[in-house]
């Protein structure tokens, strides 16, 4: 998406109707077609970035094969391999939302949804006997997400090292769902 590469590249506040038009190669007001403004636009970007994070989730359930250990390490990729601005720029689109209540109410109405995937995703994986019976899923998953939110702020926004931040996840998270970590397994 040109509106992604131009918030990596120089910031969110860099992506108006004019730099997407541009980068896109049409003119400001055949954008106004689809955007009523910049903000219309950002907002649409910063939706489409909660449903990033469900595309992802969703690729990882239908690899039924993948245990819960593969499971965590691709989510883990996915959010903070650097590969892909999305982290940076939902980290900027979040401090946007506490200004603006439609948008907040529509990047909450993502956030519930993958909740709700990851909160559906690891009850399976529970009653498969991957993660103990003695987890409480609900609250496991919040603190998952909110910890994954602090992770992402200080890895992302502050530009620390991500592997780090991939490693500290995977060890936190795997602590949150009381795994016996991957490497600790007997054969």
């Amino acid at each position: 998406m040109p509106t992604l590469e131009i918030a990596h590249e120089a910031g969110w506040n860099t992506v108006t109707l004019e730099t997407v038009a541009r980068k896109v190669g049409v003119t400001k007001g055949a954008l106004y077609t689809y955007f009523e403004n910049s903000d219309a636009l950002m907002e649409e970007v910063a939706v489409e970035l909660v449903k990033h994070l469900s595309y992802s989730l969703n690729a990882v359930r239908a690899e039924k094969e993948t245990d819960i250990h593969e499971m965590l390490a691709h989510i883990a990729e996915t959010i903070f391999s650097g590969k892909e601005p999305a982290a940076t720029i939902f980290m900027q689109a979040l401090a946007r939302a506490a200004q603006d209540l439609q948008f907040r109410e529509r990047i909450c109405k993502g956030y519930d949804d993958t909740l709700i995937k990851l909160r559906d995703e690891f009850e399976k994986r529970q009653k498969a006997g991957q993660i103990p019976a003695e987890v409480d899923i609900r609250t496991a998953v919040r603190a998952i997400y909110g910890m994954t939110l602090g992770l992402a702020f200080i890895y992302h926004m502050l530009e620390k090292d991500r592997s780090e931040a991939q490693k500290d996840w995977l060890i936190s998270t795997e602590r949150i769902l009381m795994l016996v970590p991957k490497d600790k397994k007997t054969p």
